[in-house]
């Protein structure tokens, strides 16, 4: 009996940490303005990216920098960043276009406060952000990170999900 009670009682508390356990991230499409840049092209098609953010807090700001890298790559494109003008950098188109988007537009709902977009963006940095990269901002703290944006995998996910075709389905009857 007291075994039963013991196991009863783990099984419970699994339980209520499950649900617990699955984030789930704030995303509205066309909430807030972009600062995202494009600063070069990285192996196998990726692209560097440098992104701007500000949330509460500095661990905040860095997924909302990785959100909205990945938000500005699907439907907005990237502008490049001044730094690298005349250094073979240019503007990134979006992958959607507005007409996909509403037609899909659960499915990215769904993409974005699940995390998965998390699996398309990661950080160049080794380190924290620190100096001109971390600053005290009203509402918060304002973080600038370096990131790499997968491109061929964020195309292959629109195909797999229906919402583009891949250069075969143009060719395909």
């Amino acid at each position: 009996m007291k075994h039963l009670s013991i196991i009863l009682l783990s099984l419970l508390a699994c339980l209520c940490v499950l649900p617990a356990s699955a984030k789930k991230y704030k995303w509205t499409y066309g909430s807030h303005s972009l600062e995202v840049y494009t600063t070069g092209q990285g192996k196998n098609r990726t692209q560097l990216i440098k992104a701007w953010a500000v949330a509460k807090s500095a661990d905040k700001a860095i997924v909302q920098a990785k959100m909205d890298a990945v938000t500005a790559a699907l439907f907005t494109g990237i502008g490049f960043d001044e730094s690298t003008h005349g250094m073979g950098v240019s503007n990134l188109q979006p992958l959607v276009n507005e007409e996909q988007y509403r037609e899909n537009e659960s499915l990215f709902k769904e993409f974005f406060k699940k995390g998965t977009f998390l699996n398309y963006v990661r950080e160049v940095n080794s380190s924290y952000p620190s100096g001109q990269n971390n600053l005290s901002v009203p509402g918060g703290r304002r973080v600038g990170i370096n990131l790499v944006v997968d491109y061929p995998a964020l195309r292959k996910w629109l195909e797999d999900n229906g919402v583009s075709k891949g250069l075969g389905g143009h060719f395909r009857n």
